[in-house]
């Protein structure tokens, strides 16, 4: 069923396109907290969790708060702080719905190598073993079947490759081997396939796009191809319905921030580049999966962020379909009936679509309609004016229409 409903006004995520690129970022609500970069981020269920971090400009400061995000109604909640206090460049996994938070460093040259377990039942932070490793920062971490695995990153003698894995069970770490490749920190990691996966980074020689396969059976490591044609560190990536994502970061300590993306396919070990972020270009972009969307916000181009985005695949196909539809609004203006024409669409889609009806002082409407090829708005109670039809998918905005009542 199509429906034609009363909302409030809003502000629309539209959707446009960039590089020829079906586009599949949505903006949402800016992160609860201020603006920072080096933060860290998880999701457990169906929230998201971004927090620490801090700012290294004219003066720095450093944050120990963490924030709750909830999709359903797009809003931030504060919930408790760190435990170890005001800190950054800190990693962290999630394990059977906790979160398992820890390593870091001060401003002042703290670095650290304990760690803690976040309850979110409780909302109760706990010590719990700490990283057999050096303290670092910028240390990179995944999880599967039960084990989190943590590695890489930089200590007070230099860039490191050490691995180990943490079994909640026993509260226990295990050292596992070396990642095969250059020392370096600022790295990328995520589970895809039940496989770990870390590339990037920032090594002696500068940073690197090389990227590398952990797989826990064997205990071992084998290379995949490079990330792209472009060396790069201090870049976000995450996996999502069977695929691996990287994007943004630079290609040196404050240098030449990136926007482009590119998607990782398991069974051909192939990378493709898709749209960019839309967000502005950065380094130390935080993100993290619920469901089938993964959500990237904070980060840095000199300047600190809070916006956050959305990504959806799905969402970017069906918004091309829509903007290729070429879908009638007709006649317009018109002075008591509007049609709809939506036969150009596909019967999936349109299942799918809400059309909602607002007018420019958010004034509300309230009408449903059966699905059907061509919808009739009817004008006559209304004023005369200028009204948005906005087609919803998934509770997205991915075309708007504008309507004059004559």
């Amino acid at each position: 069923m199509i429906r034609i409903k009363a909302f409030a006004l809003i502000v629309c995520s539209m959707c446009f396109f960039n590089g020829g690129f079906a586009q599949p970022w949505f903006q949402k609500s800016s992160f609860g907290g201020e603006a920072r970069h080096r933060a860290t981020a998880f999701s457990i269920g169906n929230f998201g969790y971004i927090g620490l971090g801090h700012i290294n400009s004219a003066v720095d400061v450093e944050y120990e708060d963490f924030w709750k995000y909830d999709p359903a109604s797009d809003s931030w909640t504060q919930i408790s702080d760190y435990p170890e206090g005001k800190c950054f460049h800190v990693t962290g996994f999630v394990i059977n719905d906790k979160a398992y938070v820890g390593t870091g460093r001060k401003i002042d040259g703290t670095y650290f190598k304990r760690f803690y377990e976040y309850d979110p039942a409780t909302n109760v932070w706990t010590s719990i073993a700490d990283f057999p490793g050096s303290a670092r920062r910028g240390a990179v971490s995944f999880a599967i079947n039960g084990s989190g695995f943590v590695g890489t990153g930089q200590t007070t003698g230099g860039y490191s490759n050490d691995f180990y894995r943490y079994v909640p069970a026993s509260n226990s770490w295990f050292p596992i081997p070396n990642l095969p490749a250059a020392v370096r920190t600022s790295s990328v990691a995520f589970e895809l396939n039940g496989m770990g996966y870390v590339g990037t980074g920032n090594t002696n020689a500068g940073s690197t796009n090389d990227f590398w396969m952990y797989n826990p059976v064997t205990n071992s490591w084998t290379p995949r191809a490079s990330v792209g044609p472009t060396t790069r560190q201090e870049a976000t990536g995450f996996s999502l319905n069977g695929k691996g994502y990287i994007g943004t970061g630079d290609d040196y300590s404050s240098g030449n921030n990136f926007g482009d993306f590119w998607e990782f396919n398991p069974s051909t070990n192939t990378w493709v580049q898709i749209a960019d972020f839309s967000g502005t270009a950065r380094r130390y972009l935080v993100s993290f999966v619920i469901g089938d969307r993964a959500y990237c916000g904070t980060g840095t181009n000199g300047t600190n962020f809070r916006d956050f985005w959305m990504f959806d695949r799905y969402l970017s196909v069906v918004s091309e379909e829509l903007k290729k539809a070429n879908i009638c609004v007709y006649p317009n203006p018109s002075s008591e009936k509007i049609s709809i024409d939506l036969k150009s669409v596909s019967k999936e889609t349109k299942n799918k679509i809400e059309i909602e009806v607002i007018d420019m002082t958010g004034r509300l409407y309230d009408v449903t309609y059966k699905c059907e090829e061509k919808l009739i708005l009817d004008l006559m109670t209304k004023e005369s004016g200028i009204y948005l039809l906005n087609f919803k998918v998934d509770g997205e905005v991915l075309l708007q229409k504008k309507i004059i009542k004559s």
